[in-house]
Parts: structure tokens; C-alpha cells; sequence
């Protein structure tokens, strides 16, 4: 009863939303959040959003499927930031096979999701910031075993950030988040470590920003008490380090490319285990994409 009661919050908080910014109010090209979610490294929605009426496309490949898989990862998606409080995102996972393994998986779409943030300004402190979240993923067709865990997942959680007064590099977070399953009709793995039931999280941690580069850090306690059916606990320490690639080294393109490398430590039933994630992530705003179609399509005019 309570996973069918929360999908419901999704078109209240769009109701909740109610002003947008008009279409025709540009935001500062240079003016965007000190940081984002990326998920596999750093998978924490933080208090920030894009200036209002944003709208940024993203592209995550994985790069690294062509050594460890036998097809390829890439995930494709927007962020909507409505307002200064609202944020709207959708994103798409698909796979193909790259040819250079022996596996035979074709390709499609193994799984959606959708995510809603609404920020709370004037709450508290004014070294703090508070957000409330809500994120869905559903699984989709037949993918390959081990691209999801065959479940559905529904994702209420609330952040608290702090900014640093004496060090601004400094911001230090805490959170506090719902995982509840429901079975889908696509089959899965769960990786080791993984919650099989209904699980609630908490996890706190820092960002440190150097400006290009940014480093992370975050630790979660999970736990299937009260919840689930069995009591089982996680733990997981997931380091990381960032790259905001700088335009020179893009061909000054107006794309913002992101690199990472992060550590996974996790502790549970599986006993422990260890990982190292590597990703590569590329940003870009509707506004940027229609600009550069123009300037390819439309000829300059002579002065």
C-alpha cells in the first residue's frame, strides 16, 4: 500500500511548483551549481539546482564496457530546473552490443527514471540548506542479467547541507532516504551487499572544492529493520575524486565534460566487498545545443 501511495507525490510537487520561470529569461551562461550528482560515484542529491528554466541534457557513456562487458552502457537524460526551488529529471539507460565479446544482447532501453527535487529556501540557517527528493527507476524488455537488479525502485529522501563559514571550499551533508522494492518483469542481479526488501539509509559526508577538481566523500548505514521481512544491515565508504574538464582541452566546446574515479567499500551479509568506478559524463544546456545548431545551419552575415 505505501509504494502505490508514492507515486502520487510526483504530480503534487509539480503542482507545488506552480510559478516557472518565463521561457525568455536567460540565465548567466557561467552560473551553475558548484556540484552534481553523478551517479556510480557520488549518488547524493544535493540543495543545488540549475539557474531557473535550465534545461540541461546529459550523456554518460560507459567507457569501460568495452573491457568488462560484452555490450555497451549509455545513459541519456535531462535536468529541468523549473524554478529556484523545483527540479524535474528523466533519464534512460540503453545498452548494445559492441562486438567485442562473445555475447550476442543486441539492444534497447533496460530501464527508465524519473526524479523530482524541491529545495527549501529560508528554512533554516542561512549555512544550511535543506531538499526533499523523490526518484523512481523501473527496469524495461529483456536486458542483459546483469544490467539491473530486476527491481523497481521507489526513492523518497531529504538532504541537510552546511557550508563551511571558515573554510568556503568546505561543504559537509546529511541524508536520510526510503528504498522501497517492488518486483518487475525484467530479469536481474543483485550485486553483493545489495538490499533484497525495503530498506531506509542514512549517509553523511563532504565535498570538497578545488574548482575544477572536487573531492568526495560519503558513508551510508542501510538497513532492512522495520521494513523488510529480514533484519539485515550495509555499511558502504565511497571516495571520490572529479574533473570538471576545462573547454581549452575540449576544443573549447561548449559541453561540459565530467571524469571520475570513485572507490566502493561495502560491508553486509555478502561479507566484503571492494570496487573501482571510473566515469565519463558530458553536460550540455538546450539553450548551448540550439545555439550551435543555428550558428552550423544559419550562415554568418557580413558585417
Amino acid at each position: 500500500m505505501v509504494r502505490r501511495l508514492f507515486p502520487c507525490l510526483l504530480p503534487c510537487l509539480i503542482a507545488a511548483s506552480a510559478q516557472t520561470t518565463p521561457a525568455d529569461q536567460n540565465p548567466p551562461p557561467d552560473s551553475r551549481p558548484f556540484f552534481s550528482r553523478v551517479r556510480g560515484l557520488f549518488d547524493i542529491d544535493l540543495p543545488e539546482l540549475d539557474p531557473p528554466g535550465t534545461v540541461k541534457l546529459i550523456l554518460h557513456p560507459h567507457l569501460s564496457d568495452f573491457i568488462r562487458r560484452d555490450y555497451l552502457r549509455t545513459e541519456a537524460g535531462f535536468r529541468w530546473a523549473l524554478n529556484d526551488r523545483f527540479e524535474l529529471s528523466a533519464e534512460a539507460s540503453t545498452y548494445l552490443t559492441h562486438g567485442l565479446g562473445g555475447g550476442s544482447d543486441g539492444y534497447g532501453i533496460g530501464e527508465l527514471r524519473l526524479g523530482a527535487k524541491y529545495i527549501f529556501t529560508g528554512w533554516l540557517r542561512p549555512a544550511y540548506e535543506a531538499s526533499v527528493t523523490f526518484n523512481a527507476s523501473r527496469p524495461t524488455g529483456t536486458p542483459p542479467l546483469d544490467m539491473t537488479d530486476g527491481f523497481n525502485h521507489f526513492l523518497p529522501g531529504f538532504t541537510i547541507q552546511r557550508h563551511s563559514e571558515r573554510n568556503p571550499k568546505l561543504t559537509t551533508f546529511a541524508a536520510g532516504g526510503l528504498d522501497l522494492l517492488g518486483r518487475s518483469t525484467s530479469p536481474g542481479t543483485l550485486r553483493p551487499n545489495e538490499p533484497h526488501d525495503d530498506s531506509f539509509s542514512l549517509t553523511a559526508g563532504a565535498v570538497y572544492d578545488l574548482g575544477q577538481f572536487k573531492w568526495t566523500f560519503a558513508g551510508t548505514y542501510a538497513s532492512t529493520a522495520l521494513l523488510g521481512d529480514e533484519t539485515e544491515h550495509f555499511f558502504y565508504l565511497k571516495p571520490s575524486l572529479l574533473w570538471y574538464v576545462p573547454a581549452r582541452y575540449t576544443f573549447h566546446s561548449k559541453t561540459q565534460w565530467i571524469v571520475g574515479l570513485g572507490l566502493r567499500s561495502t560491508w553486509g551479509p555478502d561479507g566484503y566487498d571492494f570496487g573501482v568506478s571510473t566515469r565519463v559524463r558530458a553536460e550540455i544546456t538546450f539553450r548551448q545545443v540550439v545555439a550551435n545548431v543555428r550558428e552550423r545551419v544559419m550562415p554568418r552575415r557580413a558585417p
